[in-house]
């Protein structure tokens, strides 16, 4: 069961209470045909995207399931982690995303990373949620309303008081950041009007969480700009940024990133591709993995509760831009995903939440605990088994999909529910649809 993980650079609260489920009002979950360049834009009374939105992504395979079959899981999962995480509070007009069964926020209360994943899941499952218009609007009203002084979204908020208690002047996150601005790129796709708050955040996000060099910093604040962390590095999503945002230089960003991942895959991690949780010298070209104990208490140089993410992330952005324009990407996701499927030898419930940069697992955390279950360590590897091609260790993942074995709770379920909606064909490209 994993023991302890530190959303940024603090130590989060423990306390607990609970707080009010919403009930869910779907609608037709009736199958979609697939859409193309060739959509209309949405407009303030249409939902242009209803899930199902089949799409063909660019290399790898699928799972051997039907859509129909797959749809239908993502619409049981999705019922199951809406009642138990989108809460509508702070406000009457306001919803989050609740951290509840971990420790990320006092009172259950939200993260800018969980509100984030929340606006990047509602868009997608407008349609068969028909409610989803509602909630999106109040999922951005709280983050608008606990912004910090850049603009971006205050990374931890108290689920009863709806204030930000974290330690020092309140500062956001850049994995929130990243994800809160694709979501209000999805949401202008899906029903329009938000085009003018996407541009508004991407100037923020770009002032303020990239570095002078391109790469990405780990909070909005931080004057220290050598460091940066693998897991917020959604290069899919920078590439949708930089199709709606001309007026700044996402190439930039990208370029560094991938050249960041190629360094620090050949010098620290050849065979595997793994990437660390914190990286430091990410202002040269020789980055390279952060001391154990430089944030958190993953511990920090190797593959941690932040870094389980990556190939996700990295095998989202090879399925949807192909083994050309995400050359980086599918390598590594490649790598990745072989090496955690000998490791594991094939059961993604084997996967360690913790794994040294030579593909062999570390047993306990930080701290000396012993950690080795976490759902969402052989989830995340979901996207990667699929763009690598590998049809038997793609389907024993989205099998294990269905099952929560550990337990998890937020962290866990919520990263498996955007993980399903990209297995089962369903995650649509703002950028190019």
């Amino acid at each position: 069961m994993r023991t302890r993980r530190t959303v940024l650079l603090v130590v989060a609260a423990t306390t607990t209470a609970s707080l009010l489920s919403l009930s869910l009002t779907i609608g037709s979950a009736q199958a979609q045909p697939t859409r193309d360049n060739a959509t209309p834009a949405a407009t303030a009374a249409t939902t242009a995207h209803p899930f199902p939105t089949h799409v063909t992504y660019k290399t790898g395979v699928m799972p051997s399931a039907s859509p129909a079959t797959r749809d239908a899981a993502v619409e049981k999962e999705y019922k199951s982690w809406k009642s138990t995480y989108l809460v509508h509070g702070c406000a009457s007009d306001e919803y989050y995303i609740s951290t509840k069964g971990d420790d990320d926020a006092r009172n259950d209360g939200p993260v800018s990373e969980g509100q984030g994943y929340g606006m990047n899941i509602i868009p997608l499952m407008a349609g068969y949620d028909s409610d989803a218009r509602t909630e999106f609007a109040g999922l951005w009203k709280l983050v608008k309303d606990h912004e910090d002084k850049y603009g971006l979204m205050e990374w931890q908020l108290d689920g009863k008081t709806c204030k930000y208690y974290s330690g020092g002047t309140p500062d956001g996150a850049t994995d929130g950041d990243l994800d809160i601005g694709y979501g209000l790129i999805l949401a202008d796709k899906q029903w329009g009007d938000y085009a003018s708050d996407a541009t508004t955040w991407l100037a923020s996000f770009y002032a303020h969480d990239v570095a002078s060099d391109g790469h990405l910093k780990c909070e909005d604040d931080s004057d220290d700009t050598t460091d940066t962390r693998p897991s917020d590095s959604m290069i899919d999503h920078l590439r949708a940024f930089a199709a709606f945002d001309p007026s700044h230089d996402w190439a930039k960003v990208i370029a560094k990133q991938e050249a960041l991942f190629t360094s620090l895959a050949k010098n620290y991690s050849p065979s595997a591709g793994l990437l660390p949780d914190f990286v430091v010298d990410a202002n040269t070209t020789h980055p390279k993995p952060a001391p154990a104990n430089y944030q958190e208490d993953q511990p920090d140089n190797i593959v941690g509760y932040n870094s389980i993410r990556v190939p996700w992330h990295l095998g989202t952005d090879a399925l949807e831009n192909g083994t050309s324009t995400a050359a980086t990407e599918y390598k590594l996701a490649k790598d990745e995903s072989e090496c955690l499927d000998s490791f594991s030898k094939g059961v993604p419930a084997n996967v360690w939440p913790h794994m040294n940069l030579n593909c062999t697992g570390r047993s306990t955390d930080g701290s000396g605990n012993s950690d080795t279950e976490a759902e969402e360590a052989g989830d995340s590897v979901g996207p990667a088994a699929m763009a690598s091609g590998d049809q038997t260790w793609t389907n024993a993942i989205w099998a294990e999909l269905a099952k929560n074995p550990f337990g998890d709770g937020y962290y866990g379920e919520t990263i498996k529910m955007l993980v399903y909606i990209v297995m089962a064909g369903d995650y649509w490209n703002p950028a190019t649809i």
